[in-house]
C-alpha cells in the first residue's frame, strides 16, 4: 500500500525574516532549516489510480475498457471512485454525487444503444423535430452510504419502453464487497423542446431501443411506485424554506435545471433535526414543472402523522405552481 512520508522541522519558526539570504548552490542553508526533524507517515489505505478505474478507452488498448459492460452490450457497468469533496456532514458520499453516477451511465447507454448520437442526450432524428427527453418521476432506495476512497459500481439498463417514455434503472454496488448500496428507476419522457409539451417516441426511436429492454435483469421496485404523491398544502407545512433561486451553474446543456439539483432543494426543505442526525433512505419525486433562472421556489415538508422519519415534499413558486412533489424516509445515522 503506498505511502506518504514528509520531513518537518519541530521548531521551525512561525515567521519567516524577510531579509532571508538568496538561495544559491554556494550558499549556506539558513539555521531553521537544519533544526531537529521529524518524519511523519501517512499511510492511504483506500488508494486507488482514478484512471485505472474511469478510463475506457479502446478494448485493444485497454485492459479496463473489457469490463466498461458487466452483463451483456445492454447493460453498461462503470466504477467511480469516491471523492473527498462528494462527502457530506455524515463522511459518507451525498446523494447528489451517487446520483451523478446514474445519470453518467444512464447516458452512456443512451448513446450505445443509439437513443442518443451526439449532441446531449438527444439523436439525429429527435433533433430534427426538436424533441428532447426529461425525466418525469424518480425512485430511490438507499441501503448504505460508501465512503471517502470506496469504488461504487453502477450497473445501469433500460428496463421499460413504452408509448411515451422509458424507463432506465441503476444499481449501485460496492465494488470490493458486491454489497448492494443504491437502487434506481428514472422514467423519462419525450416531449417537444419548444412547446414543452409530451411527445410520443418516435417509431425510429423505439425500433433502436427495443433489443435493449432488460425487464428481468432486476426487476422494477414497485412498493412504492404505486403510492399517489400528494400535493402538500403550503398552509399545513412543517418546515419551509424561501427563497430559492436557482443559478447560472445549475442548469445543463438544455439549459433547464438538472433533476439532481430538485431533489437537493427537496431535501433542504426538510427540518435540520432530521438532516443532522439522519439519512435519507428512500425518496420518490415527480418532476412536474421545469424552472429556470429568473424563478424563486420555495421547498415546504410535512411529517407523516404515523411516521415522523417520512415526509411529504412540495417545491414550487412563489405564486404557488407545483414544480415537483416527493416522498421521503429517513433512518438514523448514528
Amino acid at each position: 500500500m503506498p505511502s506518504i512520508s514528509c520531513t518537518i522541522p519541530i521548531n521551525f519558526p512561525s515567521k519567516i525574516p524577510l531579509n532571508l539570504q538568496r538561495l544559491t548552490p554556494s550558499n549556506n542553508i539558513p539555521h531553521f532549516f537544519t533544526s531537529q526533524k521529524s518524519k511523519l507517515n501517512v499511510k492511504l489505505d483506500n488508494f486507488q489510480d482514478p484512471i485505472k478505474i474511469n478510463n475506457f478507452g479502446k478494448a485493444e488498448e485497454n485492459e479496463a475498457s473489457k469490463k466498461r459492460y458487466g452483463y451483456d452490450e445492454y447493460v453498461v457497468c462503470q466504477r467511480f471512485l469516491v471523492r473527498l469533496y462528494e462527502l457530506d456532514i455524515h463522511q459518507k458520499a451525498s446523494l447528489e454525487a451517487l446520483l451523478n453516477y446514474t445519470e453518467e451511465t444512464g447516458l452512456n447507454l443512451f448513446q450505445s444503444s443509439g437513443l442518443v448520437v451526439g449532441g446531449y442526450a438527444v439523436s439525429e432524428e429527435m433533433t430534427s423535430r426538436n424533441l428532447i427527453w426529461v425525466i418525469g418521476r424518480m425512485q430511490v432506495a438507499v441501503t448504505s452510504y460508501p465512503s471517502w476512497g470506496d469504488i461504487v459500481e453502477v450497473e445501469t439498463w433500460c428496463s421499460a419502453l413504452g408509448k411515451h417514455g422509458l424507463t432506465c434503472s441503476s444499481r449501485l454496488l460496492d465494488f470490493k464487497t458486491g454489497k448492494k448500496l443504491m437502487r434506481v428507476d428514472s422514467e423519462f419522457v419525450m416531449i417537444n423542446k419548444n412547446t414543452r409539451r409530451l411527445s410520443k417516441i418516435l417509431d425510429e426511436i423505439k425500433a433502436k431501443g427495443e433489443p435493449y429492454v432488460r425487464e428481468n435483469y432486476d426487476p422494477l421496485i414497485v412498493s412504492d411506485k404505486l403510492r399517489r404523491l400528494t400535493k402538500l398544502d403550503a398552509n399545513e407545512a412543517d418546515y419551509t424554506v424561501g427563497g430559492i433561486r436557482p443559478m447560472w451553474f445549475d442548469l445543463d446543456p438544455n439549459q433547464h435545471v438538472n433533476n439532481v439539483k430538485y431533489i437537493s432543494w427537496i431535501l433542504e426543505g426538510t427540518p435540520e433535526t432530521v438532516r443532522g442526525d439522519c439519512e435519507l433512505a428512500a425518496i420518490t419525486v415527480e418532476y412536474r414543472r421545469e424552472c429556470g433562472r429568473e424563478n424563486v421556489l420555495q421547498s415546504i415538508s410535512k411529517a407523516s402523522s404515523e411516521n415522523p422519519l417520512e415526509f411529504d415534499h412540495l417545491l414550487c413558486l412563489e405564486d404557488g405552481k407545483e414544480v415537483a412533489r416527493a416522498r421521503t424516509v429517513w433512518r438514523s445515522s448514528r
